[in-house]
């Protein structure tokens, strides 16, 4: 039940068509992963604690366009930021440093791109606001893997 609800969490209220992205996260670090999601226009929330070795996946909904990572802070955290079909038949997505680093992320995209944010100047992860180099684009479905490790 646990995890329909964490899916739950995801939707907005109303009917939403289900895309072909799937996001699966991987804890390869020595400590626990508080998943957090922050949508756009909605409060972030915790949706999940991943403990070291542990994984969780989502199925995101056509339209969902927010962030996650690990832990509460708004300041000096690493964020993984994905729009999924928000204005066109793309999936955008990207690793950011902007706010600081504060866990080393990982990104695998269906099509082949890798991304590391390893630290604060990653150079694969966005470094201040107008950095829209570092966007990447995904048409059609597939499953990312973001990886919390070195």
């Amino acid at each position: 039940m646990g995890f329909i609800i964490q899916l739950a969490m995801l939707f907005i209220v109303g009917i939403v068509a289900t895309s072909g992205i799937i996001v699966e996260f991987q804890n390869g670090l020595n400590f626990p992963i508080q998943l957090v999601v922050t949508q756009n226009n909605v409060a972030p929330m915790l949706l999940a604690t991943i403990p070291t070795g542990g994984a969780r996946a989502y199925q995101l909904p056509k339209g969902f366009a927010g962030n996650f990572k690990h832990g509460w802070g708004g300041k000096g955290v690493t964020l993984f930021e994905i729009s999924v079909q928000t204005h066109d038949a793309n999936t955008y997505y990207d690793l950011s440093a902007i706010d600081g680093f504060n866990v080393p992320m990982k990104v695998y995209a269906p099509d082949g791109t890798r991304l590391e944010a390893l630290h604060s100047s990653a150079p694969d992860a966005y470094l201040y606001p107008t950095d829209d180099t570092k966007t990447h684009g995904l048409r059609g479905d597939g499953r990312f893997v973001v990886v919390f490790d070195w």
